[in-house]
Formats: C-alpha cells, sequence, structure tokens
C-alpha cells in the first residue's frame, strides 16, 4: 500500500502546485489589469481594487468596473457615463455633479455616497444600497430604482420624473419638494418619509406603505394611491383632485384643508382620519369607511 499512498501523495502535490499557480497567474493579471488602468491606456478593470485611486478628469464613458472595490478614489470632473459600476463598491464616495447618466449600479454599495447635483438620468440602480446617500438636486429622470434601498438618504429637490422606485425601501428618507412626477413608487416603504410639498402628479403609489409619511402640502394631483396602507399619514393641504385611493387603509389620516375633489374613496377605509375643511366635492365615496372621522363640517362620523 506504500506504492498507492506515493502515488496519492505526488498527485496532491501536483494539483496544490497547479492551483498555486492558477492563483499566482490571476494575480499577476489583476495587478497588470489595475496598472493598466491607472496608467490611462485602457478603461475596463473589472473586480479591480481601486480604493483610493485618483480618477480625476478621466473620461470613463462606458468603462467596464463592475465589482471594483473604489471606496476613497476621487472623481473630479470624471465623466461615467453609460460606465458598469454594477456591484461596485462606492461606499463614502464623492460623485457631486458627476454625470452618470445610463450608468449601470445595478447591486452597488454607495451607502453614504454624495450624488449632491449629479446626472443619473436612465441610469440603473437596480437593488442598490443608497443608504444615507446625498441625492439633492440629483437628476433621476426615468432612472431604475426597483428595490433600492434608500433608507434616510437625502433626496431634496430631486427631479425623478418618471423614475422607478417599485419596492423601493425610502423609509425615512428626506424628499422634500421632490418632483416625481409620473414616478412610479408601487409597493415602495414610505414610513417617515418627507415628502414636503413633493410634486407627484400623475404618480403610482399603489399598495405602498405610507405610515406617517408626510405630504404636506404636495401635489398629488391624479396619483394612484389604491391599496395603500398606513397609519397618521398627513396630507394636510395636499392637492388630490382626481386621485385614486380605492381600497386604501390609512387610519387617522391627516386630510385637513386637503383638496379632494373627484377622489375615488372606493372601499377605502379612513376611519379615525381627519377631513375638516377637506374638499370632497364630486368624491366618489362608496363603501368608504369614515368611522370616528372628524369631517369637513367638524362634525364626528358615527
Amino acid at each position: 500500500m506504500s506504492w498507492l499512498r506515493l502515488i496519492l501523495s505526488i498527485s496532491f502535490a501536483v494539483i496544490l502546485a497547479m492551483i498555486l499557480a492558477i492563483v499566482s497567474g490571476s494575480e499577476r493579471a489583476a495587478a497588470q489589469d489595475v496598472t493598466a488602468f491607472l496608467a490611462g491606456t485602457t478603461n475596463n478593470c473589472r473586480g479591480c481594487v481601486l480604493s483610493g485611486a485618483s480618477l480625476d478628469r478621466r473620461d470613463l464613458s462606458g468603462a467596464d468596473l463592475a465589482g471594483a472595490d473604489l471606496r476613497g478614489a476621487s472623481f473630479s470632473r470624471t465623466i461615467l457615463r453609460g460606465a458598469d459600476l454594477s456591484g461596485a463598491n462606492l461606499a463614502g464616495v464623492s460623485l457631486k455633479r458627476r454625470d452618470l447618466s445610463g450608468a449601470k449600479l445595478e447591486g452597488a454599495n454607495l451607502q453614504g455616497a454624495s450624488f449632491h447635483r449629479a446626472i443619473l438620468r436612465g441610469a440603473n440602480l437596480t437593488g442598490a444600497d443608497l443608504r444615507g446617500a446625498n441625492l439633492n438636486l440629483a437628476v433621476l429622470t426615468s432612472a431604475n430604482l426597483q428595490r433600492a434601498i434608500l433608507a434616510q438618504a437625502l433626496l431634496f429637490q430631486v427631479e425623478a420624473g418618471g423614475a422607478d422606485f417599485r419596492a423601493a425601501n425610502l423609509g425615512a428618507a428626506l424628499m422634500g419638494s421632490a418632483r416625481l412626477i409620473n414616478a412610479r413608487l408601487d409597493n415602495a416603504d414610505l414610513t417617515f418619509a418627507d415628502l414636503f410639498e413633493a410634486r407627484l402628479t400623475n404618480a403610482s403609489l399603489r399598495n405602498a406603505t405610507i405610515t406617517e409619511a408626510n405630504f404636506y402640502g404636495a401635489n398629488v394631483l391624479r396619483g394612484d394611491l389604491s391599496g395603500a396602507t398606513g397609519e397618521r399619514a398627513l396630507f394636510v393641504r395636499a392637492t388630490m383632485r382626481g386621485a385614486n385611493l380605492s381600497g386604501a387603509v390609512l387610519h387617522e389620516a391627516d386630510f385637513f384643508q386637503a383638496d379632494l375633489v373627484e377622489a375615488d374613496l372606493t372601499g377605502a377605509d379612513l376611519q379615525r382620519a381627519r377631513l375638516a375643511a377637506a374638499k370632497l366635492f364630486n368624491a366618489v365615496q362608496t363603501d368608504t369607511k369614515l368611522q370616528g372621522a372628524i369631517m369637513p363640517d367638524n362634525s364626528t362620523h358615527p
């Protein structure tokens, strides 16, 4: 049996040597990729470790940086139109005023990153982690943010017309004066989100969770909130003409002085809501539950 053990030990040594050679070769190739990328001879460096790298003034349009580690990298005046940054780690990176139109950022780690005034028109941020990110005044027109995590993100005055936020987590996001015309927020979590005076004309929030969300003075003209749920949502002085709230469950919601003219409240559950001074002219109230609600004339619904 000694000869068998000898053969097995030799085979194991050969296999181990082959594995080490492959790993070593891969490491050398990766190092060469990084060197070539930093030298500017290529714009592709998939999966490379580029943390702390200076990429200032580079035109990285269409570059392949998928899965790259870019933490601490600098992007002063860098162009990133159409770049593939899917799965990349850009946590805490500043991309202020950068052009990322059409960029691929699916599943990227963008926690705490700054996109202040950045252009992300048509970008794909599906499933990206944007917790605490700064997107104030950014352009997100027609961007895809399905299932993105935007908890506590800053989206003040963001331009997001036609953007797709379906199933996104926008919990406690600050979205004051955001422009969300024709945006899709179906199944999104807007718990504690602040949409003070946001523009949501024709926006869709079907089955969204809006517990204690603030829509004070928001324009939700013809918005679709059918099936939306939440406690104590605030719609004070909101414009909701022609809005669809059919089947919504919004206990203790505050619609003080809200404009609900011609809104569809079919089957909505607005128990204990405040509708004082609200406009309900021609609103459809078929099977609407209003028990304990304060009505426009200040009476309490039985």
